[in-house]
């Protein structure tokens, strides 16, 4: 379940609740601190439970909320990877057009922009097909209709529902060799797993 809770909030005539608890949220979910502990979670367990399958081939996919939130999870991916000095878990990140992001001071990054050798569009399903990348952070771009036969495990930080949870999912359905015997993981830190199920 989320690690917080938004009880309360302080009655303020220019801000209405609804409003203010959405903001609230937002800026809790989208935190660096936040989203550094679960990069951390997500590239330890990778590397724990994930990394040695498929002959050391499998690969992650981590869906994020929007595109600032791609940004912020990819920036905090390379400064994890970086001061732990892991050279077998690198990522990609994929999502449209460009984003500003006054807060991580990050100003109209593309995903040429962030990505080691400026991969964009088509040549990141390319790179990510080879051995030098491992996980791929998306915001919408490849969430759905993407074809990797060696995703072996997602890691979800945005709400699914629908037909959009199950073409979510179903990354992970494309047979490959041995996949069957190491089977999938999903890790969702959003969303409630009856919910998951019944979609």
């Amino acid at each position: 379940e989320t690690a917080f809770k938004l009880e309360q909030i302080k009655q303020d005539p220019d801000v209405k609740a609804g409003r203010a608890k959405t903001w609230l949220a937002r800026y809790a979910h989208l935190h660096p601190t936040s989203i550094a502990q679960k990069v951390a979670f997500i590239i330890e367990h990778y590397r724990e439970h994930v990394l040695h399958q498929l002959e050391g081939q499998a690969k992650a996919m981590v869906v994020t909320n929007g595109r600032i939130d791609a940004v912020r999870y990819k920036k905090a991916f390379d400064a994890y990877i970086k001061r732990m000095g892991y050279v077998n878990c690198k990522a990609l990140v994929a999502y449209s057009d460009e984003v500003t992001d006054n807060e991580s001071n990050v100003f109209k990054a593309t995903e040429k922009d962030l990505n080691p050798n400026g991969e964009c569009d088509d040549a990141i399903k390319t790179a990510f097909d080879t051995d030098a990348y491992q996980v791929l952070i998306v915001a919408s771009k490849y969430q759905t209709g993407f074809d990797q036969p060696k995703l072996c495990a997602m890691y979800v930080d945005k709400a699914l529902g629908g037909v959009e949870c199950v073409q979510t999912l179903s990354r992970l359905n494309r047979t490959y060799p041995g996949k069957a015997e190491s089977g999938t993981f999903v890790l969702d830190f959003y969303n409630d797993p009856d919910e998951i199920l019944g979609a």
